[in-house]
């Protein structure tokens, strides 16, 4: 259906319809500078319309009715109106054979700013563009010839050097080609060359190719600037001054954010881990700092509540991971009655395992988490390497819960560091305990869940009455839209979520890592009894805590979940309350230290060996000579008396007081034994001995 001011597209024109007549129309090109009302076949254009070799198409000239206007268009167009309102409706802007009259009618004697030209320019714009007010508005955006190249002369284009010297040089092909080597050889790199740099690349080369023309006829860099930003377009700049992955983490556009990708409560949790900025002193003796803490959280995406944390000395791990999420397990109201702090269930109503955990690539990106994903069904998603952003809401947590009290409190990580002149050593400021730490970070969490969130995008179907705060949110969503939270015991979870290995069953008790276990009920299955009607596996699964060998976790079981609690033997007492890596390392070292003092004693050793055949050898020599001539009955009767003879030597000999006989050697012939003397008087020694003549 043709109405007026219809954009209609036909034989590629595009015409608006100024009148329909009873069968004719009148429209005007809307694209033709000099174009004028036209007359065309009513039966004929509907016909087109028909079929589909012509159609109606939107207004092009809609968009710039719709612009909010300069204070400059908005008074030149007052003024051109002034005169063209009576233009509007006047039955002769339709012909242009009547367009002289309308001038002489419109326009007032001795009106010098609108020529005939003017006019005729005037009204063709008015009819063309809609034939409204907004319809005249001047094209200031198309004076002066923005962004585009000027012709080069000899002459520098621009304003005239007013506070520097020289007359500048215009910018040719040649030139052109200078500036565009230095941009994409040291500006577009990840090293971020800053201009005043590239100008002086860029001058460097002039002068090696121009060396006849003065410096201060140079190229400036405002030049540089204006090239740069005429040749280059910003989003690349963006992408070649910046890492892949900063490009990606911190500069790209966002086209979502995390909370449109979740339903409700439970959907996504958020996982990290950071180092506090804060050192703390031993909550037994406070003059001894013991370091930065780890704190771990994990966040709801959907509400922004805080469903888990866990504090801790003990650097990032898997296992630690899975503290922090059992904790999500856990009646917030226990956990501060443990602290002494009462808050309300509604104020932190966290418990229940999510449908999917995001992290990066640290704590859960292990074979140990699938425990967590066939035993309780939760999905581990992944983050790329280095790309915080894609977990931002647990990352600006962390952020903000420092914000809150560490810049003031003792201990604190500043700027400043001690070497530098006036600096301080913040370590020696520490005053917090671990759990003075922890009581604070619960009380700022309970107060982040009762904020209200200003900036929280939130879907359709909440409703407009409800505070966007954290403990709202997870309720209204607990109500409207549960069902994607798991319920699961604390203990439980904490012992199937543990790392999973494979232990030995000896006599002994059950082996794992050169330590010793038990536990009654593999006392009673007879695991350990030392026979061989004995049943008993070569080897069983076996969970275990990486902080602890005081106790492990047997499954006796595959495919079952049901667990026994096995502790250390006494064959492993020097393990206990030891870690495993300090159990392995105290191994090693004894092993270590074995071997060495074995090396050590080898010699001796082997002396001894030595001596052991040699005296061997020797008896074996000495039976060939004694040679009896008893026979072997009587020599074999004779046991029982030869051992009653020889007990009876053996008990004179060795008896309290008995002489001492050292066993007898036997004396070389060459070798004459000393006599004992008689007396102890001083020899007679002749007087030649001396060689004396008196």
């Amino acid at each position: 259906m043709l109405l007026v001011n219809a954009v209609v597209s036909h034989n590629e024109q595009q015409f608006r319809v100024l009148d329909i007549l009873p069968d004719d129309i009148l429209w005007i090109d809307i694209n033709d500078k000099y174009a004028n009302p036209e007359l065309f076949d009513k039966q004929e254009i509907i016909s087109a319309l028909k079929e589909r070799c012509a159609e109606i198409i939107p207004d092009p000239f809609v968009s710039n009715a719709l612009k909010q206007p300069s204070a400059s268009q908005k008074r030149r167009l007052e003024e051109i109106w002034e005169v063209m309102q009576n233009v509007n409706n006047n039955p002769l802007r339709l012909h242009r054979h009547a367009w002289p009259a309308l001038y002489k009618e419109v326009v007032a004697d001795g009106e010098a700013t609108y020529s005939r030209k003017h006019f005729y320019t005037l009204t063709r714009k008015f009819l063309q563009r809609g034939q409204t007010k907004a319809a005249l508005l001047p094209d200031f955006q198309k004076q002066g010839a923005r962004n585009k190249t000027r012709k080069i002369t000899d002459k520098k284009v621009g304003r005239k050097r007013t506070v520097t010297s020289g007359t500048g040089i215009p910018i040719d092909e040649n030139i052109k080609e200078l500036f565009r080597k230095a941009i994409d050889s040291y500006y577009l790199k990840v090293t971020r060359m800053p201009w005043t740099k590239v100008q002086s690349k860029v001058e460097l080369e002039f002068r090696k190719k121009y060396p006849d023309i003065q410096s201060q006829d140079y190229p400036t860099i405002l030049q540089l600037k204006h090239f740069f930003k005429m040749e280059y377009d910003a989003s690349d700049t963006a992408k070649l001054r910046s890492s892949k992955i900063d490009y990606e983490k911190d500069i790209r556009p966002l086209k979502s954010t995390a909370t449109a990708q979740v339903l409700a409560p439970g959907d996504r949790f958020e996982f990290d881990a950071t180092i506090v900025d804060l050192y703390l002193v031993s909550d037994k003796d406070s003059t001894k700092i013991i370091g930065r803490p780890t704190l771990m959280l994990t966040i709801d995406v959907f509400s922004r509540l805080v469903v888990g944390y866990y504090l801790t000395f003990e650097p990032p791990s898997y296992v630690l991971a899975m503290m922090c999420i059992a904790n999500c397990l856990e009646n917030k109201v226990d956990v501060c009655k443990r602290l002494g702090i009462p808050i309300e269930f509604e104020d932190w109503p966290a418990i229940g395992l999510p449908t999917a955990i995001l992290a990066d690539k640290g704590e859960l990106l292990t074979h140990q988490s699938e425990s967590l994903v066939n035993t309780y069904n939760v999905r581990i998603e992944n983050a790329k390497a280095r790309r915080g952003d894609a977990k931002g809401i647990v990352e600006q947590r962390f952020r903000t819960l420092q914000a809150d009290f560490i810049p003031y409190t003792p201990g604190a990580v500043t700027s400043e560091t001690v070497k530098k002149r006036g600096g301080k050593d913040y370590r020696l400021d520490a005053q917090l305990t671990l759990l003075e730490l922890e009581e604070i970070l619960v009380l700022l969490i309970y107060k982040h869940n009762l904020s209200v969130m200003k900036k929280y995008d939130a879907d359709a179907g909440i409703p407009d009455e409800l505070p966007r705060t954290p403990k709202n949110l997870w309720q209204w969503g607990i109500e409207n839209r549960s069902g994607l939270l798991r319920s699961a015991g604390v203990k439980e979870f904490k012992v199937h979520t543990l790392p999973r290995e494979m232990a030995t069953v000896s006599n002994e008790g059950i082996k794992f890592q050169s330590l010793t276990f038990s536990c009654p009920e593999a006392f009673k299955a007879g695991w350990f009894l030392r026979d061989k009607h004995r049943t008993r596996p070569k080897k069983v699964e076996i969970a275990y805590d990486p902080r602890s060998t005081n106790s492990i976790y047997i499954f006796p079981k595959e495919q079952e979940q049901v667990f026994w609690a096995a502790n250390l033997t006494e064959r492993s007492r020097a393990f206990q309350d030891m870690t495993f890596y300090e159990a392995k390392q105290t191994n090693r070292a004894v092993k270590l230290m074995g071997d060495i003092e074995a090396k050590a004693n080898k010699s001796k050793q082997l002396d001894a060996e030595e001596g052991i055949e040699n005296r061997i050898r020797a008896a074996m020599k000495r039976h060939k000579g004694n040679t009896s001539d008893a026979s072997a009955r009587s020599r074999v009767s004779a046991i029982k008396a030869n051992k009653k003879q020889a007990l009876a030597d053996e008990r004179k000999s060795r008896s309290v007081g008995a002489k001492k006989h050292s066993p007898t050697q036997k004396i070389p012939n060459n070798v004459e034994p000393i006599k004992k003397p008689t007396s102890f008087e001083a020899p007679e020694i002749p007087d030649d001995i001396f060689g004396d003549d008196e």
